[in-house]
């Protein structure tokens, strides 16, 4: 259930803080799991090149990223009310650890773990750039050997001007006239 912001400066009296700071906690737990899990997904597919299933993908990823995007929204919106009654409204840790008894460390767990998965969202991320930019790479390099036919020739220089340049100046490591 996606959290619902809250606009009206009326509703903000009557706020649950611990029950509005949970529901955006679960629902960012929810997310976060859902995307690690296709990022993993991602990576196997881009190992497999199984282009099909990475489309496939792909559109769960967007999907994943809407959700965060409207989970973005209603943190916001929460510690923009939260900031108005005076409470911490710096983040959603902060907001968490005003909470009182077994709900507010059940809170606090929650969104130190969120803050632990939101990091290894990063790392999984990079991991794809990575891979994705290595697979970009080798292709770049089969599209040069196809293109030259396996003869690499300089761009800017004349031809033989490089052996030119080796025969007369010598090198400092092949022969000891440098």
């Amino acid at each position: 259930m996606p959290f619902t912001p809250i606009d009206d400066a009326s509703q903000t009296s009557a706020v649950d803080w611990e029950s509005s700071t949970a529901e955006v906690l679960q629902e960012l737990t929810s997310v976060q799991d859902e995307l690690i899990e296709v990022l993993g997904t991602k990576r196997s597919q881009m190992v497999a090149r199984d282009i099909p299933g990475m489309e496939a993908t792909q559109q769960r990823e967007l999907e994943l990223i809407k959700r965060l995007e409207q989970l973005r929204d209603a943190r916001h919106s929460l510690l923009t009310s939260a900031q108005q009654h005076g409470l911490p409204s710096d983040s959603i840790q902060s907001l968490a650890e005003m909470a009182d008894g077994a709900e507010g460390e059940r809170l606090r767990e929650i969104a130190s773990s969120a803050k632990l998965r939101m990091r290894t969202i990063q790392n999984e991320t990079l991991v794809n750039f990575v891979l994705a930019q290595r697979s970009v790479l080798h292709l770049s390099q089969i599209l040069q050997i196809i293109a030259t036919g396996g003869k690499l020739q300089p761009t800017y220089e004349q031809e033989n001007s490089a052996q030119q340049y080796n025969a007369q100046q010598g090198g400092s490591l092949v022969d000891l006239e440098s």
